[in-house]
């Protein structure tokens, strides 16, 4: 991804978790950002930059939505998903549909427009599978996802590596971690920072499936939103890059740590392991720290306090 001095963009799901978060750091430094996000949307996580954005809706299935939305803007970035790695198992045709297919038309849009430059946000919790070893996997390892979730993005990963390769695309890969962060809604029950917090907030039981021996990488929001820009500053060469903190904490180490951190004694059940669950998944980061010199700076616990923090009004 080549570096450019029009720093114009346009952030497709800019509302939801992840975007917001991209969004309020590239306005801070001085970004024009347009945010492309569905009729109705709730706005709550920009509040505080609305005034500084242009904010589009429509339906990022719809062609002439979407061909609104990157017209004329040099650099895009991807953050829209429809599915989290449940879901996307109960109803596979649902995840191909409303991700894949409108990613390949945004691809097509792209393609109309030479120059233009994409960001998307992958998974790297997902998309390798099960690992041959427990150590932090390479962008080259073997990429075998057991869900839906990671074979979809898998698939646009290899569309945009398609429109790379014969069209020239610029872009740049994020396979990210397992994000966590106050502008998360610990209503919704995506990632077990978020699920873990509500439950204990709430005084409710937590559910671990399996025996907590899972293993994940946790990067913090604010890490995740200074790569992005790391990224779209420096400038790197189109590819692939884990984005996450290069640490494995199994679960049961989240739920010490959480209860460190809140003061709050917990009460869990153990319940029967998933199939599209793999055990380990740590990623590593070497790559991304080589070819724009970002390192996240905040660990687990740094990064729980903060959320902590954010949900003191409801405690």
């Amino acid at each position: 991804m080549q570096h450019k001095t029009d720093k114009h963009c346009v952030i497709l799901g800019g509302c939801g978790f992840l975007g917001s978060v991209v969004v309020r750091r590239l306005v801070s430094t001085g970004w024009k950002v347009r945010v492309f996000d569905k009729e109705g949307v709730d706005t709550w996580r920009l509040r505080d930059v609305l005034q500084k954005i242009e904010l589009m809706t429509g339906d990022f299935m719809n062609v002439g939505d979407l061909r609104r939305a990157v017209n004329g803007i040099p650099t895009v970035l991807h953050f829209i998903g429809t599915t989290i790695p449940q879901s996307s198992m109960n109803d596979i045709h649902y995840d191909i549909e409303t991700n894949v297919m409108p990613t390949v038309r945004l691809l097509e849009l792209m393609r109309e427009q030479p120059g233009q430059r994409l960001l998307f946000a992958s998974s790297g919790g997902t998309v390798y599978g099960v690992a041959a070893q427990n150590g932090p996997l390479l962008e080259t390892d073997p990429t075998e996802p057991i869900a839906s979730y990671g074979v979809s993005k898998l698939m646009i990963e290899k569309y945009i590596r398609l429109f790379g390769h014969n069209y020239g695309l610029d872009y740049a890969i994020l396979r990210l971690a397992n994000p966590f962060g106050e502008s998360q809604s610990v209503e919704r029950p995506q990632g077990a920072v978020g699920v873990f917090l509500h439950k204990a907030l709430h005084g409710e039981t937590i559910s671990i499936w399996g025996d907590g021996s899972v293993v994940r990488d946790y990067i913090y929001e604010a890490d995740v939103a200074l790569a992005v820009e790391s990224i779209l500053e420096v400038g790197v060469p189109s590819g692939v890059y884990n984005l996450g903190s290069g640490v494995g904490v199994s679960l049961t180490d989240l739920l010490t740590t959480i209860q460190d951190v809140t003061g709050l004694n917990c009460r869990v059940t153990y319940d029967p392991s998933r199939k599209f669950d793999v055990p380990c998944n740590i990623l590593n980061i070497d790559k991304i720290q080589k070819n724009c010199g970002w390192k996240p700076s905040h660990s687990l616990s740094d990064g729980l306090r903060k959320m902590w923090a954010a949900l003191e009004p409801q405690r």
